[in-house]
């Protein structure tokens, strides 16, 4: 734990510049201001929810928070970032990648017979694995074209650097935090996500054990994560660090926060700092291994801690 801590406060000594947070912090709060008041990109998002228009407007939306970020970096000069053509396309595909995994609907029209409400059981299964075909696949196309000759082995996937003791400290301090936010009445009105998935009809409709059913859909759920880690600490963090250094971490922890926008506000609001800590965290690390452990325990705990 000293360890994890001491790396911590090494980074962010040497990368703080309190104008420079402090300006992030205030770009990032008004996104989450206009859209919690004026629920802007949700309504937009409610609108096109099983349009193609929805990648249209995801990507507008991670593009003001990503790039708007960048232009904040821009204004510090002591801030020496390469934005090159490298930079311009590989950030381009690489939103545009995570607005089709967001949005991405093409399951629903997939006729599997079910009738309702056990089709809510695949629908929400398929939407968390739906992830490796819109995601996955994509990625490693952009590492195959930009990346493939670094050193990082695919974006952080690897258990070389990946420390064991602190994983399983981290990951007790997660089932903490998730049993205080389960007491948040907005968090535990919006989880389980297991509620929803009607499990217990489909189990019964095809004479499966419940726990069987739920066990699937966690899995699922839990894949979804790993996707996610992934793309946010591995793509956007160690396939922009030659282009941008430390500081690629800091446009990643707004785009995470905009992500989250529908969902409870003090989850938004505690996803851009958590963004930028598992960001320091993959940094110094060279892996994704905590973010992935550390995300799945929240996720897994937070479900448990709020099932009815």
């Amino acid at each position: 734990m000293k360890a994890l801590i001491k790396s911590l406060y090494q980074f962010i000594k040497e990368d703080f510049n309190l104008t420079l947070y402090l300006k992030v912090i205030l770009f990032t709060s008004v996104l989450i201001f206009i859209e919690y008041y004026f629920n802007t990109y949700s309504l937009y998002k409610d609108k096109y929810v099983f349009d193609n228009k929805i990648y249209i407007v995801n990507f507008i939306a991670f593009s003001i928070a990503y790039y708007g970020i960048i232009g904040i970096l821009r204004t510090d000069k002591n801030c020496k970032i390469r934005l090159s053509l490298e930079f311009w396309l590989k950030s381009f595909i690489s939103l545009a990648i995570a607005s089709v995994y967001i949005g991405y609907f093409g399951y629903y029209g997939i006729d599997l017979g079910m009738p309702y409400p056990e089709s809510r059981f695949y629908v929400y299964t398929a939407d968390n694995l739906s992830g490796i075909f819109t995601m996955l696949i994509h990625i490693f196309l952009v590492y195959l074209i930009f990346d493939r000759n670094k050193e990082n082995p695919f974006y952080g996937m690897t258990f070389k650097n990946f420390n064991y003791k602190i994983a399983i400290l981290l990951l007790f301090i997660a089932v903490g935090i998730s049993y205080v936010g389960s007491h948040f009445e907005s968090i535990s009105n919006y989880y389980p996500i297991l509620d929803r998935t009607a499990y217990e009809a489909f189990s019964k409709k095809y004479n499966l054990p419940v726990l069987l059913s739920a066990g699937i859909f966690e899995a699922a759920y839990m894949t979804d994560f790993v996707m996610i880690e992934l793309f946010f600490r591995g793509v956007m963090i160690f396939g922009f660090v030659k282009l941008l250094g430390k500081k690629a971490i800091l446009p990643v922890a707004t785009l995470y926060a905009v992500i989250h926008f529908g969902k409870p506000l003090p989850e938004t609001i505690s996803s851009f700092f958590g963004a930028y800590i598992l960001g320091i965290v993959a940094y110094n690390q060279k892996n994704i291994g905590i973010g992935v452990v550390l995300h799945c325990a929240l996720a897994l705990s937070m479900e448990i801690f709020t099932l009815r």
